[in-house]
């Protein structure tokens, strides 16, 4: 296998009889494809950049998918330095590339101007379970006026990453300084923001009787947030879809039979029902309503990455809509880190409306509290807590490599042995389990090698 090694702060292209000036160079653009069928993978390749150090493969693994089916592939990327000068370097499929590079400062080929607007998307994935390409770019570049309209396919998408699999488009975006998302099956058409397309796509501001307070997927301690992706899909009050991992934006807990939990209120009435991995979401439900005004919605004790969930037993303890406890070992079940001082961090719902609160190991918790803050947890930033790498007994810590790539409050990258700084247990296949902190509350989450990370 050829190996091209390029160092950008002195970058000599001897075939062309160019030399660059010394200097900072910055991705600009990155192109994955052959002939006229190409993908515009920029925002994976700077999720792969780690400590201005870039080095992949160029294969299809790597890069999110295949654009051009049978036919010998190029990656292209696009840099310039300080001055604005400008190159291009080009890596056939299957080569080892390894660059001196600056992921840059995002501008994505001219979307600076949707940074500053009010719509922008922060991340968009086409495809179907772990076969997806990365459209972030591609769809900033289609932003007009802050609206958004396009209608999903493979010639619309720049590919077709699984072939004879049914896709879905999944995007993360920002409107008005709110964090959403939602999800568009092929065929179908994406707006945002969302809204009366009779009324030229205006935001609806009207109060819907149905409003998502959490939802969380997943199995045991590893379940995702989907609380911003089922409040996309509300329409005149009801939400239906079915329960799955293309559904729901992914696969929290491999090899585990799942469930969705979602906190709702319907007409200001608080409830919560729980549908399995498989079955149908329908809401409002016709059961799920409770009585009293105090639940606990999470509640997780520990200390780093080292927790249980206690959320049940703080349940079980409610007596008329209050909870008093002293909060030590006994009170929540055990000692998650017994060289650590703990914290108990507890959502919970009062009245229709979410709170939160925390207490110091030893001290005591009280619900409700006058104290105790809306629960938004949208100022704390994603901060991994722990990421493991390897197969059965061999494993690499890669905390510092994975928390290293958050960019911009996500993270996304391929999963691979180059990624993740060496290979654990060669000649097997591999895992990278993620624990991490997500607006206040600890998530845990894994992929296998050549798939894709990608929080949240």
């Amino acid at each position: 296998m050829k190996r091209v090694f390029a160092f950008l702060s002195v970058l000599v292209f001897s075939a062309a009889g160019l030399s660059a000036q010394s200097g900072r160079w910055q991705l600009v653009r990155a192109e994955y494809g052959a002939g006229n069928a190409w993908m515009d993978v920029t925002g994976r390749v700077r999720s792969l950049i780690n400590g201005d150090v870039l080095h992949i493969r160029a294969d299809n693994a790597t890069l999110g998918g295949d654009p051009a089916v049978g036919a010998q592939k190029t990656l292209r990327l696009h840099v310039r330095d300080d001055d604005g000068h400008e190159r291009t370097l080009t890596f056939r499929e299957k080569e080892i590339v390894e660059l001196s590079l600056s992921a840059g400062e995002h501008e994505r080929g001219g979307d600076r101007d949707h940074e500053q607007g009010r719509l922008r998307v922060t991340r968009a994935s086409y495809g179907s379970r772990d076969r997806a390409f990365d459209v972030t770019d591609l769809l900033n570049s289609r932003i007009a006026g802050d609206r958004l309209s396009l209608p999903i396919n493979n010639g619309t998408m720049g590919g077709d990453p699984a072939h004879d699999s049914r896709k879905t488009l999944t995007v993360w975006y920002s409107y008005d300084g709110s964090d959403l998302q939602t999800s568009v099956d092929e065929g179908g058409t994406l707006n945002l923001p969302p809204g009366d397309e009779s009324s030229g796509g205006e935001f609806s501001r009207t109060e819907r009787s149905l409003q998502i307070l959490r939802a969380d997927y997943g199995a045991e301690n590893r379940f995702a947030d989907v609380t911003a992706l089922l409040s996309s899909r509300v329409r005149d009050g009801q939400l239906s879809l079915p329960v799955n991992n293309d559904t729901m934006g992914g696969d929290p807990a491999d090899d585990h039979r799942k469930t969705l939990s979602v906190w709702y209120l319907e007409d200001g009435r608080p409830a919560n029902v729980v549908v399995n991995e498989g079955s149908y979401l329908n809401l409002p439900a016709e059961n799920g309503y409770f009585s009293g005004n105090l639940r606990i919605m999470r509640a997780q004790y520990g200390a780093d990455f080292r927790y249980f969930d206690v959320t049940d037993r703080l349940n079980a303890l409610i007596q008329g809509d209050q909870l008093r406890l002293r909060i030590n070992n006994d009170s929540m079940g055990g000692d998650p880190a017994t060289d650590r001082r703990k914290e108990l961090t507890v959502v919970y719902l009062f009245n229709g409306q979410q709170f939160r609160t925390r207490v110091n190991e030893k001290d005591v918790l009280s619900l409700p509290s006058a104290n105790d803050g809306a629960a938004d947890f949208s100022a704390e930033p994603l901060r991994i807590l722990r990421a493991t790498y390897g197969f059965g007994n061999r494993w690499l810590d890669v905390t510092a490599r994975v928390g290293a790539m958050v960019n911009g409050g996500r993270l996304q990258f391929q999963v691979s042995n180059a990624s993740l700084g060496g290979d654990p247990a060669i000649g097997q296949h591999k895992w990278l389990k993620v624990i991490y902190l997500w607006h206040g509350i600890r998530y845990e989450t894994s992929a296998p090698e050549h798939g894709t990370l990608a929080i949240p």
